[in-house]
C-alpha cells in the first residue's frame, strides 16, 4: 500500500485496530479471571485452551491485515486461521489432558488448561509465515507473489512485531516510572491502578494495537530500519562462511568421533544452517538490480550456499545414527523435521549458486515456506504426532528384545510421552508381557512424580553407591538399609539416596557430641548428616550447601575439618575458618563462602 492510500485509510483503520485491541484485552481479562478463580470456561481444558489461543493470536492477524488485505481475503483468512488455532489447541489438550502439580507436599494430577509452549511458539511462527505469504499474494493478486513483494511484506511484518514488542516494554517502563514518581509524594493510587488486571491487560493490548498501526502507516521508516538491519547482518555472512568452511575443513583431521561425542552435534549443525540461511537472505535482500549483492557479498552467498549442503548432511547423518542406536524420541523427530527444512534450503541454494542468473533462491524460498507450513501441520496434528511415533518406536524396541526390561525408561512413557505413553504402559502392564515388564509398567502408572521413579528399574545396593572415606571404613548396617521411602527428604538433595544409581561419598563423624558417629553423605553440591534415632532407624538431621566448593568436599574426604557449636541440629563443620552450618531439612538454603 503506497503513502497516499495509507493516509486515506489511516483514520478509519486506527479505529478498527483500537477496537480490536480493546476487545482482545477484554477477552483476555475474562479468561484470566476465570483461570484464577477456577470458574467457567477454565473448568474445561478443551474449551479454555482454544479460546485462549484465539484471544491471543487471532486479533493480531486481523490488526495487521486490516488495511493491508482486501476485505474478502481478510475474512476468509481469519476464518481459516481461527479454525486451525482452535483445532490444534483442542488436540494439544487431548493428547496431554492432565499434568502433575505440587500441592500440599505431594503431586496431584489436574486437568491441563494451557497449551504447551511448543504449540504457542511454532503455531505463532506458522501463522506469521502464512500471513506473509497470503499478504504478498493478495497484494500482487496471484498465488505466488513476486519475490520483491514477498520480501517486503515478510520483513515488514517481522519488524512491525519487533517494534510492537519494544513499544509495549517502553510503555510499561513509563507506567512504572510514573508510579515511582507518585510514590515519592506518598501517593500510591497510580501503582495500585496499573497492578489491577482489569487495567493491565487491556492497556497492554491497546498499546500493541497502537504500535502495529503506527509502524504500518509509517512504512518508510520501517523499510529504512529493515534495510539498516539487513546491511549489518550481511556483513556477518563472509565471517560465518569462513567459520563454516574452517569447521568442515577440520573434520578430515579430527574425524567425526569428537563431533558425535558431544551428543548435541545435530542441534548445533542445524543452528549453524539456520544462521547461514538468515545471513544469505540478508545479503541477497529482494534480488532487485539496485540492491543485488556484489563483490565479496556475491561470493559469500555462493560459498555459504554450497556449505549448507555438507552441514545439513552431517546433521541428518547424526540424527540417523541416534535413531538407529536408540530409536525415535520426540526430540529426534523435531530435529528430523528441522533437518528436512535445512535440506530443502541446502538443495535450492546450492542449485542457485551454480546458476545465479536463474534466481532460484527466490522461488525456493517460497517452496520451502510452504514445506515449513506442511511440516508444522503434520507434527502438531494427529497425522504424525511425535509423541505417538516415539512411543511406538521405543515400545517396539522393548518388545523385540533390543532393549532389556531393566534398561527401558518407563519414566519417559509416564511423564514425557503424553497420553500415548500412558496407554502404552497400560498395554505393557497386561499379559502376555514378561513379569519384569508388567511390574515396571504398573509401578510407572502408579507414580505421581517424575522423581519418584528411577530412570530404569535396576538398583545397585546403597553400599555400592557410596564411596566411604577413609578407605576401609565400614558404614553401620542399619544406615545401608536407608531408602527414600524411609526418609523422602534425604533423596530431595542427594540423588544417590533416591531410586537411582547415582554415586556419593560418605564419612563418619560425631556431630552432636554424644559419642556415637553420624554419617555425612555428600556430592558436589551439598552434604547431609544422618543420625540413628533408634536402633537401625537413620534419619536426615541437617543439610549444608556448598555447590561447586571443592575445598569443602576435599576436606570432608580427608577429614581435615573441625566441629563447632551450636548443636542446631548438628555441629557446624569448619574448614579453614569457614563455618558450614547443617540446617534443618527444608527449602534450599543460602550457601557459604568457599575456603581458599
Amino acid at each position: 500500500m503506497d503513502s497516499e492510500q495509507q493516509a486515506g485509510v489511516a483514520p478509519a483503520i486506527i479505529g478498527v485496530r483500537l477496537a480490536l485491541g480493546l476487545a482482545q484485552g477484554a477477552a483476555l481479562y475474562f479468561l484470566y479471571d476465570a483461570y484464577d478463580g477456577h470458574s467457567w470456561p477454565a473448568t474445561d481444558g478443551y474449551l479454555f485452551a482454544p479460546l485462549l489461543m484465539l484471544a491471543v493470536l487471532a486479533p493480531l492477524l486481523v490488526m495487521q491485515g486490516a488495511g493491508n488485505l482486501r476485505a474478502l481475503t481478510l475474512v476468509l483468512w481469519t476464518a481459516v486461521a481461527g479454525a486451525i488455532i482452535w483445532s490444534l489447541a483442542w488436540y494439544d489438550i487431548w493428547r496431554w489432558p492432565h499434568e502433575f502439580l505440587w500441592y500440599g507436599g505431594q503431586n496431584e494430577s489436574t486437568q491441563r488448561l494451557i497449551p504447551t509452549f511448543a504449540l504457542w511458539f511454532f503455531l505463532s511462527a506458522g501463522l506469521f509465515i502464512a500471513h506473509a505469504l497470503i499478504s504478498g499474494g493478495d497484494a500482487d493478486r496471484r498465488f505466488m507473489a513476486s519475490y520483491p513483494t514477498h520480501f517486503d511484506v515478510a520483513w515488514k511484518l517481522g519488524v512491525q512485531f519487533a517494534l510492537a514488542f519494544l513499544f509495549v516494554g517502553a510503555f510499561w517502563l513509563v507506567l512504572w516510572l510514573g508510579a515511582e514518581l507518585f510514590k515519592l509524594i506518598k501517593l500510591d493510587f497510580f501503582q495500585k491502578l496499573i497492578e489491577h488486571r482489569w487495567f493491565a491487560i487491556p492497556a497492554t493490548t491497546l498499546a500493541t494495537a497502537v504500535a502495529l498501526h503506527v509502524s504500518d502507516v509509517r512504512a518508510g521508516f520501517v523499510r529504512g530500519l529493515r534495510t539498516l538491519a539487513l546491511v549489518l547482518l550481511s556483513w556477518l555472512l563472509p565471517l560465518m562462511a569462513v567459520i563454516a568452511a574452517g569447521f568442515l575443513a577440520s573434520l578430515p583431521f579430527t574425524g567425526l568421533e569428537p563431533l558425535w561425542a558431544t551428543r548435541r552435534a545435530s542441534a548445533s549443525l542445524l543452528l549453524a544452517a539456520a544462521a547461514l540461511v538468515v545471513l544469505i537472505n540478508a545479503a541477497y535482500q529482494d534480488g532487485e538490480d539496485e540492491r543485488r549483492a556484489a563483490g565479496i557479498f556475491a561470493y559469500a552467498i555462493r560459498a555459504a550456499s554450497l556449505l549448507l549442503v555438507p552441514i545439513a548432511g552431517l546433521a541428518i547423518y547424526g540424527i540417523a545414527l541416534r535413531v538407529r542406536q536408540y530409536g525415535w524420541t520426540v526430540e529426534r523427530i523435531a530435529s528430523a523435521a528441522c533437518a528436512l527444512v535445512a535440506a530443502s534450503y541446502a538443495i535450492g541454494y546450492a542449485l542457485n549458486s551454480f546458476v545465479p542468473s536463474r534466481h532460484l533462491i527466490e522461488r525456493w524460498n517460497f517452496v520451502t515456506a510452504i514445506l515449513i507450513l506442511i511440516v508444522l501441520g503434520v507434527i502438531f496434528s494427529p497425522i504424525a504426532d511425535p509423541a505417538r511415533i516415539a512411543v511406538d518406536s521405543q515400545v517396539a524396541r522393548l518388545e523385540s528384545g533390543k532393549v532389556k526390561p531393566e534398561q527401558f525408561d518407563f519414566r519417559y512413557l509416564r511423564f514425557h510421552a503424553a497420553r500415548f505413553g500412558n496407554e502404552a504402559l497400560q498395554r505393557l502392564a497386561a499379559a502376555p508381557h514378561p513379569q519384569a515388564v508388567r511390574k515396571s509398567a504398573a509401578a510407572a502408572l502408579a507414580a505421581t512424580s517424575y522423581y519418584a521413579l528411577p530412570r530404569t528399574f535396576v538398583f545397585r545396593p546403597l553400599s555400592d553407591r557410596l564411596t566411604v572415606y577413609p578407605k576401609g571404613t565400614i558404614l553401620p548396617a542399619g544406615f545401608l538399609k536407608l531408602s527414600a521411602k524411609d526418609d523422602p527428604a534425604s533423596a530431595q538433595w542427594l540423588a544417590c539416596l533416591g531410586p537411582s544409581n547415582e554415586t556419593c561419598d560418605a564419612v563418619l563423624s560425631d556431630q552432636d557430641g554424644d559419642g556415637r558417629p553420624e554419617v555425612i553423605v555428600f556430592d558436589g553440591s551439598s552434604a547431609q548428616v544422618f543420625k540413628e534415632q533408634a536402633p537401625g532407624q537413620w534419619r536426615l538431621r541437617g543439610s549444608a550447601f556448598a555447590r561447586g566448593c571443592s575445598a569443602f568436599f576435599d576436606a570432608l574426604r580427608e577429614h581435615r575439618f573441625q566441629t563447632a557449636r551450636p548443636q542446631d541440629p548438628m555441629d557446624d563443620i569448619v574448614v579453614q575458618g569457614v563455618r558450614f552450618h547443617f540446617e534443618t531439612p527444608g527449602p534450599i538454603f543460602g550457601e557459604r563462602p568457599c575456603p581458599k
